[in-house]
């Protein structure tokens, strides 16, 4: 922590005035959009309501709090939310040290968060990923009760919904029940007190109904490579606030898609069902399952590595975790999404330019290898062992 520290102060200032143009980078819509964005939001969110009749709107209702909560410091908004998401930062890394020091696991944790979590450039603070990541670092790091544990996962799964993935490495099922029995009332609570107090408040749940498939997308990659190799003639357009491919074959790839992750699902059941849970089974599933949804998804937008990168340097804090090799792809990742967007986005997403889609696809196979590793990794580290029955020894006997 002594010299991870240092560096973590002066990549977060980099990427601060590369954010804010105080380093004149170009590129400021792909920084400051989602951010501007939140601030409209949150003047809606101030004045009693929830954005109403907005198709970007896509979140549970504890998602205003990142967004008001830039309100509370004296800038002006774009620049308070930088800080607001640094400081959040900070304590992710803060969590990360003291989960690998009580692990006696070195500062592999701490260099994996400091150093990956950086590759994303600017884009680590302009989006509020970064706040939910803080809430499923504290659900997998801050206690080992497991109503503790639950009550976090409620918590996040209230802001975005992707930490209910968490319950996956739950590892009894008492542990398992009350887990999830914990999360579900957070949730219902916070939901329903929300729903109480401000108008459409749980609008989210059918606002993502006609996503399409993103251009991002693991399943979306064969058409972006044929578009760039001229064997595909379908295009991109901008909707529901993403780059979705529209053409031939889209409609059965985006089934495909959501197929997918009830399919994985049922993998993570089987695996479940079979295992012989250890220590590290929390947080070795917990690596695996978010790997499984952001794969699976017809949306693979260029934050959700903030969600695994932060789950990767929990891994690496956990001496016998089995998902080492795949979090160490998943650096990979992070430094090829972070080439991807926004320097080379346009590439891809409008032109369908050859070398940026080549970027993008090597990524996504970055990826899948990352998954493909992480759940061999969790099923073998699991297995059942059966004991070897010997056979009596057979003691000769003496002639008469």
């Amino acid at each position: 922590m002594r010299y991870a520290l240092p560096v973590w102060v002066l990549t977060r200032t980099l990427l601060f005035l590369v954010a804010a143009q105080v380093i004149p980078v170009g590129y400021e819509g792909s920084f400051d959009n989602d951010v501007r964005l939140y601030g409209d939001w949150s003047a809606i969110l101030l004045g009693g309501e929830f954005p109403a009749g907005d198709d970007k709107w896509q979140y549970p209702p504890f998602a205003a709090l990142p967004m008001i909560a830039p309100h509370l410091l004296p800038w002006s908004y774009q620049i308070s939310f930088y800080v607001t998401a640094i400081l959040c930062d900070l304590i992710i890394l803060l969590l990360i040290h003291r989960f690998a020091v009580r692990n006696d696991a070195g500062s592999g944790a701490v260099w994996a968060w400091t150093v990956g979590a950086a590759l994303l450039g600017p884009l680590l603070i302009s989006r509020y990923d970064l706040m939910v990541t803080l809430v499923a670092v504290a659900a997998l790091t801050a206690s080992r009760d497991v109503l503790v544990r639950g009550m976090l996962i409620g918590i996040g799964l209230s802001i975005k919904v992707w930490p209910v993935a968490l319950l996956a490495g739950l590892r009894r099922w008492r542990e398992l029940l009350a887990g999830t029995a914990a999360a579900l009332v957070t949730t219902v609570v916070a939901c329903g007190v929300a729903a109480l107090i401000m108008p459409h408040a749980l609008d989210f749940l059918t606002n993502q109904q006609e996503r399409g498939l993103q251009v991002e997308s693991l399943a979306g990659t064969p058409f972006v490579l044929g578009r760039a190799l001229g064997w595909w003639d379908g295009f991109t357009s901008y909707q529901h606030g993403a780059m979705e491919l529209v053409g031939e074959g889209i409609e059965t790839a985006t089934r495909l898609s959501v197929i997918a992750t009830p399919v994985a699902a049922v993998l993570l059941v089987v695996w479940w069902l079979r295992a012989e849970a250890t220590e590290t089974t929390y947080y070795d599933a917990a690596f695996t399952t978010v790997l499984l949804l952001v794969l699976t998804s017809r949306v693979l937008s260029p934050q959700y590595l903030i969600w695994l990168i932060g789950i990767a340097a929990v891994a690496f804090a956990v001496r016998d975790s089995s998902q080492r090799p795949a979090a160490w792809l998943l650096l990979g990742a992070m430094l090829l999404t972070g080439v991807m967007y926004p320097w080379i986005e346009e590439d891809y997403s409008w032109s369908g330019q050859l070398p940026g889609t080549l970027v993008l696809v090597a990524r996504n196979l970055v990826l899948l290898a990352a998954t493909v590793v992480s759940f061999v990794g969790l099923w073998r580290s699991t297995r059942r062992r059966t004991a070897t029955v010997k056979e009596p020894e057979t003691v000769p006997t003496g002639q008469g």
